[in-house]
């Protein structure tokens, strides 16, 4: 498994990154949710992706609670606009079971008016405050399908330290833009020190099943993309994910040593 610096967070993370979000359509218990996440923690993955919205942040808490929590990183999103992402954020940490969130997520930024309403500086008001109070370290946002303009936002934006994005082979999914410039606009943000992560690698599973790790591995090639965000639902999921990490680990430390 390759672990390496999440952007200018200073955060460790795993390349891999275990995306919860669809674990309640495999896991019908928080408790196998748990032990589903512990697998994947027992291969190595060290990043865990979750949000309000999934209804799995109670899933990755009974984890947590059974492992040092220092050996892994957390981020979690909620959609709230105003004040109210300040109960997003104790719920958060309550269903986490944890006194701190690594990397706090505006969740689907869909424009950029929608980043600059006076609704969603409320949610950064209640962002820095939780910052300020050590219950969240990092802020950033996702963009959920949405490039062009809806990037040109984020990455200027001087307190979003993290960009989770859809990026895959074929630019399935992605609204606003061509695929070709949607890869300068990570590459920017990658530039300027933001924390990438890249989501709906395979297209939200919408491709042929013999096709899956020709995407997954295009995924860990984009060199831009510090965590690989893949949904895992079941242990054949976890073994194809970490295999693919795992030779992508080994084909960049050669190309490093001959560099």
């Amino acid at each position: 498994m390759e672990y390496l610096t999440y952007g200018k967070t200073g955060l460790e993370i795993s390349r891999l990154c275990y995306g919860s979000g669809r674990i309640q359509d495999t896991c019908k218990t928080i408790q196998s949710g748990a032990t589903l996440m512990l697998k994947g923690f027992d291969e190595g993955i060290t990043f865990w992706d979750t949000a309000e919205g999934y209804g799995t942040q109670p899933h990755c808490g009974e984890a947590i609670r059974q492992i040092n929590r220092e050996e892994v990183v957390i981020q979690t999103k909620t959609a709230a606009k105003d004040q109210t992402a300040a109960q997003s954020i104790d719920k958060a940490l309550t269903e986490l079971q944890t006194d701190y969130i690594d990397v706090m997520l505006l969740h689907a930024i869909s424009s950029p008016d929608d980043l600059a309403t006076r609704e969603r500086e409320g949610a950064f008001d209640a962002f820095r405050e939780a910052k300020s109070a050590g219950k969240i370290r990092f802020i950033g946002c996702s963009t959920h399908i949405y490039t062009g303009e809806v990037m040109d936002a984020v990455i200027d934006h001087p307190e979003i330290d993290v960009i989770l994005a859809t990026a895959n082979k074929e630019g399935k999914m992605l609204e606003g833009g061509t695929m070709d410039k949607h890869l300068e606009y990570i590459q920017r943000a990658y530039d300027l020190g933001k924390g990438i992560s890249i989501m709906k690698v395979i297209a939200a599973g919408d491709i042929p099943e013999e096709d899956k790790p020709e995407w997954i591995e295009w995924g860990f090639n984009l060199e831009t993309a510090h965590a690989i965000n893949l949904g895992m639902t079941t242990y054949q999921h976890i073994s194809l994910d970490v295999g693919i990490a795992r030779a992508s680990a080994r084909r960049r430390l050669v190309q490093r040593k001959a560099a």
